[in-house]
């Protein structure tokens, strides 16, 4: 759930638009290491981010022409990469990111920010969330800055630094201008953790690619258990966990005609794909 600091410039030259932020920050919650996220589905887009799926065909495409990602499609689904979104090497994480995965950005109040306003949002989470969590600039160069990066005049400015007084304190003394983040709006992180909300969307895109329609909460739970349960021992072996749990789905409907989530099922399999004996933990 990680945007680094060093594309959002980027995305202010390619003019990102409003439904192109609201879909890049929505997949970005199921993103690995490497930028990369399997398994978007366009009816699951089309309902976070209150789009019709033209428009998320249109989105998909526009962003690909802006070189902001790349995608490959498998059957109704999009495996996607965030380009320069990279968190698989040494040094990486120290390159500074913004972490989305504060509730705010569920909110109402962010969700019906213009797409300018949001790009500004994002920039004012790269200058404030370090140690000081404070920003401080000369108001004229201040201007000039956010001017040149949005594109936009000193009084359009002045709106979006108005529509962002719910989130961040701003103000101007002594000719600088202050930005500060308000701790109440930005503390509150969603209430699943990031590892449950990509494990679970894994777990739903195999699902979705081996064509189980029922699919029960408690099944993706427990399911999502086996992938922590069993991350160590698959490690160990030199083996991907997530692609064993991605076997272990399609071989029980493959082999067994299960056209649910079975997950003591899957399970068993797990286990003998590990070479586990004994009784079933």
């Amino acid at each position: 759930m990680k945007i680094k600091y060093a594309l959002l410039n980027s995305w202010c030259e390619r003019n990102v638009t409003n439904k192109e932020i609201d879909f890049l920050l929505h997949i970005s919650h199921y993103q690995d290491e490497r930028g990369q996220i399997m398994g978007i589905y366009y009816r699951d887009v089309c309902n976070a981010c209150n789009m019709s799926i033209q428009t998320f065909y249109d989105v998909l495409r526009s962003l690909k022409k802006k070189e902001i990602i790349t995608y490959t499609s498998v059957n109704y689904d999009y495996d996607i990469t965030i380009l320069d979104n990279d968190f698989s090497y040494k040094g990486s994480y120290e390159e500074g990111y913004v972490n989305v995965s504060k509730s705010v950005f569920d909110s109402k109040s962010f969700k019906s920010l213009r797409a300018k306003e949001k790009m500004l949002f994002l920039l004012f989470m790269k200058v404030t969330h370090g140690a000081a969590r404070s920003y401080r600039q000369g108001t004229e160069d201040f201007y000039k800055k956010y001017m040149d990066l949005l594109g936009v005049t000193k009084n359009i400015l002045r709106t979006y630094l108005h529509s962002l007084k719910k989130f961040f304190s701003i103000g101007r003394k002594n000719g600088n201008h202050y930005v500060t983040y308000l701790v109440s709006i930005f503390k509150p992180k969603r209430s699943e953790s990031e590892t449950d909300q990509l494990l679970g969307h894994v777990v739903k895109a195999d699902c979705r690619r081996s064509k189980i329609k029922e699919i029960e909460d408690e099944a993706i739970k427990d399911t999502i258990q086996l992938v922590k349960q069993y991350r160590k021992e698959a490690r160990d072996q030199g083996r991907d966990i997530l692609g064993i749990i991605k076997d272990s789905i399609s071989y029980s409907v493959q082999n067994f005609k299960h056209k649910i989530l079975d997950a003591k099922y899957v399970h068993k399999l797990v286990r003998e794909q590990l070479g586990l004996k004994g009784a079933l933990n």
